[in-house]
């Protein structure tokens, strides 16, 4: 390799004249000898260097366009400072000298020579990219800020908040992107002052990889992002040495405190280098970068602060918010807050948090609509936004903003259908990820206890990080495959170059051969597939690497992420080797055309095969219409019938539809590529008319395939978005058929039937019935009772214990009372048959002194959780009471916490029945909470008596997963009626699945679904007893 030398003497001048100097010595007139200046000495230093460590990146929060890139490094001060870079790889080695005084000086002038060959400016394109060569053996950190200005550049942003960006000082001209109003809208570019960052470390080389021209190691992805600029202005506020360590710290710490630990187990090959993903532009999705669940978190944040007054200070609000004793001691090694630290509690997620909140929501469901519908769907979800996100606008606003809300939802719809005809994802997959990220990020960030990970955090951390590996591995297998089929074609194509060139026909043989590799690779895209699993498996290293920080129990963990690692660093080098040597064969193919004139019939055969290829596409495309049609048909007749197979046959008509929309995009593509070489046939076709006429019909074949496809790719959104209006229904059908399960559930539970609910009943029946009858039979006594004469009875008022038993049926009730203050405290409990043989107990300590000591620790306090007891009742009064002077007493309220088991031979009951009356304000509330069978419910009920008429209230939760959050609600009077509703989560919101009234002897509900049915027998307990 040659070497290109660049000489450099900053302190020459200085040398020159103390040279001068220095002949001057002499004896002077009074004889008095003067020594002679000793020579400066000159000492030289030289160093080569190349510049090949690849920094690419891209700056979006959208898209910043021709906006000026600085590259800085930091020296051991944390204070940025100059480095050398290049905006090309080395093609030769650089050979710098400089002359000094001495060693260091020329050192440091070698250095400085090399800064001075940096470019004099450095901008983006105009997607947000940039790429820089850093020098070989660098090794330490990089500080890269890229910046727009509102006024003098040429630097714009663009608007990819989906409700604008706000208004422009003057109106810009109409043009593609810009549609002349005044407001910044979604896709839109404008002039404002921004400046993004982000720091990324370069590490030392492998011993093995230092001096390899094809080495991925030394390839970098480095995004400028909101969030990196929140880690870089962390890490440049804080005297802390700048590593990885420190780079994942400040990361992870970003995250959970700006998006919330949730987010943070989605972002497992993101969280300790948020740089390497995460630069989409939801306005211009160019299919770089996966849409996955990471990057749409990642994205939906940025596209939301973009929408509020301040970008910069939305940023300096998470830096102050994560700067919390983000770096404080008490963390572990790589500086994240765990259990054992200590955080400020009041700490809140950011200043703004409510606005900033409600920003995300909407991005979140404006996404939602763009992932499941068309753009009357993205529409509505714009105009319900908006009044959201502005609920002081006045009618006017509303309105004017709706007649620009059809345009607006084009754009978005046409982004989403890009970023899928990219590659970035599939319709279906983005159907399911929409919503599964609205979850996660309606609530953003996190406070206090919340922000310090512990034991549960790392180990979904960890389940998360597995999976992300193993889907890895499963993507590296495939990309394997690529390459093995990939080289084998490059040595057969090789094979057909060089010495076996001996004519025209070997000659034309030779460059069909290099273009058909060349436009497979391109389809295969294996140079960014290769890079993407490369950056994430650097991800899943430094993921691994934070878990085996916390607990060697992770070390599998790391082991998968090195091995994932080793493979597709080994796979990516492949691809750059593969895609090197086919740079040189499309070389030598160019001469070969030129050697051997072969220009025009090349250009024939490259346009005839790519419209052979277009047709092939269609041949697949036309197949997956039929597929995806017969599978739309089958989900509507499953689902017009309430087929229990509804659900399967929708997803499988999602998916179907799904596919159709990719092969009609590969088939646009085909196309495309079909009509481009067809026109390239036709500049070159100019001697032959024969052959311009081919090229003209070649031409025109293609028009009219490219007109076709469009009307199929519109059937294809129409299948897609029928397919998810099937699937809405479908799901209801579903929801509908838990909600009535769960209603015949309760409706058959034994604790809240007439059996069930009578054999408690009835136990307060005799228990008032016989403590009336004792009243004024003395102060202790046996017998039987003459009200309830199958009871008998032992008590003591001395000892104020009470035992009732009933030797006919084996029931008994006993209580142990103490007087404490102005209660009265019992301790009591029961073994009860219902009228169907039902076992009905009221749990209580057999030793009644132990179960009374529990009952009275309860009522002072000292036992707050009512879990914690057995069965006690506290009678209060309008004074201290004792035995002398309770008669004289008012009751003022009644409670009673009563630990309940129920045993009917089928699901029973388990759990509490709790009961507080207010006899100052005459209202009393009953609330039944338990399980029954694997069904976890509440009931909580309510009569006010203060009126002339008893008003009652009634609520019934379930708490399973399945139940969905089934919610039960009646309200009335006896003489009015009882009426309410049942309702249950769908779609993430609580919607009412029927109307409910209250019947003789039970409840009807009325179902959306049409269907009206009667629960019988099921009294929901007495309150009035």
């Amino acid at each position: 390799m040659t070497k290109r030398i660049i000489k450099v003497t900053p302190v020459a001048t200085s040398i020159a004249l103390t040279l001068g100097l220095s002949a001057c010595g002499t004896d002077n007139d009074g004889n008095k000898y003067v020594p002679p200046v000793p020579p400066v000495q000159v000492v030289t230093a030289s160093d080569d260097a190349q510049f090949n460590v690849e920094i690419t990146g891209k700056a979006v929060k959208g898209t910043m366009k021709q906006a000026a890139v600085s590259v800085m490094t930091l020296n051991e001060a944390g204070e940025t400072v100059p480095v050398a870079f290049r905006l090309s790889a080395s093609e030769e080695t650089e050979t710098f000298m400089a002359e000094a005084s001495s060693q260091e000086a020329a050192n440091l002038a070698v250095e400085a020579s090399k800064i001075e060959g940096n470019p004099d400016t450095v901008v983006t394109n105009n997607s947000g990219g940039y790429s820089i060569y850093l020098e070989d053996d660098f090794t330490g950190p990089v500080y890269i800020t890229v910046k727009t200005l509102a006024e003098s550049d040429d630097s714009f942003l663009r608007c990819d908040a989906y409700l604008g960006c706000g208004e422009y000082s003057v109106a810009p001209a109409v043009d593609e992107e810009n549609d002349g109003d005044n407001n910044i809208e979604f896709g839109e570019w404008y002039k404002t002052d921004l400046e993004l960052s982000v720091v990324k470390y370069i590490e030392e080389p492998e011993a093995d990889d230092s001096q390899s021209d094809i080495n991925p190691e030394r390839a970098y992805t480095a995004n400028t992002t909101l969030l990196t600029s929140v880690v870089a202005k962390l890490l440049m506020s804080e005297s802390v040495s700048i590593d990885d360590d420190a780079i994942a710290s400040a990361s992870l710490n970003s995250v959970i405190k700006v998006l919330g630990p949730d987010s943070a187990i989605l972002l497992a090959a993101l969280n300790t280098d948020l740089s390497a993903g995460g630069a989409i532009d939801l306005s211009n999705i160019e299919g770089d970068e996966e849409l996955n669940a990471a990057v749409l978190i990642l994205t939906q944040l940025a596209s939301s602060v973009q929408s509020l007054p301040s970008i910069t200070d939305a940023i300096n609000q998470m830096v102050n918010n994560v700067k919390t004793e983000s770096f404080a001691a008490g963390v572990n090694s790589f500086g994240i807050q765990t259990s054992n630290s200590t955080l400020n509690s009041d700490s809140e997620t950011v200043a703004d948090e409510d606005l900033i909140q409600i920003a995300v929501n909407i991005t979140a469901s404006i996404f939602v609509a763009a992932a499941t519908g068309g753009e009357n769907d993205i529409k509505a979800a714009l105009e319900a936004a908006f009044i959201a996100m502005n609920p002081s606008a006045s009618a006017s606003d509303i309105a004017n903003f709706a007649s620009n809300s059809a345009l607006i939802a084009k754009k978005i719809k046409k982004a989403k259908d890009k970023g899928v005809k990219n590659g970035a994802a599939t319709n279906a997959a983005l159907t399911n990820l929409g919503k599964t990220i609205q979850k996660v990020l309606s609530k953003l960030g996190c406070a206090g206890s919340e922000c310090i990970v512990g034991t549960d955090f790392f180990a979904k951390l960890a389940a998360e990080l597995s999976k992300q590996i193993d889907m890895t591995e499963m993507n590296l297998t495939k990309l394997q495959d690529s390459v093995d089929s990939a080289q084998a074609d490059l040595l057969a194509v090789q094979g057909l170059g060089g010495d076996a060139i001996v004519d025209a026909d070997d000659a034309i043989a030779f460059v069909l051969a290099v273009a058909e590799l060349e436009s497979e690779a391109e389809e295969s895209r294996l140079v960014s597939i290769s890079k993407a699993l490369f950056t994430k498996a650097r991800g899943y290293m430094g993921g691994a690497k934070l878990l085996t920080s916390r607990s060697s129990d992770y070390s599998q963990i790391l082991d998968d992420a090195k091995a994932l690692r080793a493979g597709t660093k080994a796979e990516a080098g492949e691809v750059l080797a593969f895609s090197k040597a086919l740079k040189i064969l499309i070389k030598e193919s160019e001469k070969v055309i030129s050697d051997f004139n072969i220009d025009v019939e090349v250009a024939k055969r490259i346009a005839l095969k790519a419209e052979a290829k277009a047709d092939a596409k269609q041949t697949l495309a036309t197949t997956a219409e039929s597929v995806s049609t017969n599978a739309l048909s089958a989900a509507q007749a499953a689902v017009d019938s309430g087929s229990l197979d509804a659900v399967s046959l929708v997803e499988t008509a999602i998916d179907a539809a799904s596919d159709f929309v990719e092969a009609v995009d590969q088939l646009e593509l085909a196309i495309s590529k079909a009509l481009a070489a067809a026109q390239s046939y036709a500049k070159k076709a100019t001697d032959d008319s024969s052959e311009a006429d081919e090229a003209a019909n070649l031409i025109a074949g293609a028009i009219q395939m490219r007109a076709a496809a469009v009307t199929q790719a519109a059937l294809a959104d129409e299948q897609f978005e029928k397919a998810l209006e099937l699937q809405t229904k479908a799901l209801l059908d579903v929801a509908t058929r838990e909600v009535k399960a769960t209603s015949e559930s309760l409706a058959t539970m034994t604790v809240l039937t007439s059996s069930g609910g009578d054999a408690i009943v009835t136990s307060a029946d005799v228990l008032s019935d016989v403590i009336d009858e004792l009243a004024s039979s003395g102060n202790s006594g046996t017998g039987n009772s003459s009200s309830q004469p199958e009871w008998a009875y032992d008590y003591s008022l001395d000892d104020l214990t009470l035992k009732l038993t009933n030797d006919t049926t084996q029931e008994m009730i006993s209580a142990i009372a103490s007087y404490q203050g102005d209660k009265l405290v019992v301790a009591w409990g029961a073994t009860l048959k219902g009228s169907n043989g039902e076992s009905v107990s009221l749990i209580t300590n057999t030793n009644q002194a132990e179960a009374l000591k529990e009952c009275e620790d309860f009522v002072a306090g000292t036992i707050t959780n009512p879990k914690d007891i057995d069965s006690c009742l506290s009678i209060t009064f309008d004074r201290t009471v004792d035995a002398g002077t309770v008669d004289d007493a008012l009751i003022t309220d009644i409670k009673a916490w009563n630990n309940i088991s129920i045993m009917d031979g089928a699901s029973g009951f388990e759990g509490r029945l709790n009961v507080i009356g207010n006899d100052t304000i005459d209202v009393a509330t009953v609330t039944l909470e338990g399980n029954s069978g694997d069904l976890g419910f509440k009931v909580v009920g309510m009569v006010d008596g203060s009126g002339a008429e008893d008003k009652s209230t009634l609520e019934i939760m379930v708490n399973d997963d399945a139940a969905m959050g089934y919610t039960l609600k009646m309200m009335g009077t006896e003489s009015a009626g009882y009426s309410g509703d049942v309702k249950a989560m769908y779609n993430d919101k609580m919607m009412s699945f029927g109307t409910v009234t209250k019947v003789t002897n039970g409840i009807s509900i009325s179902y959306i679904d049409g269907d009206t049915i009667n629960y019988t027998d099921v009294t929901f307990i007495d309150l009035t007893k």
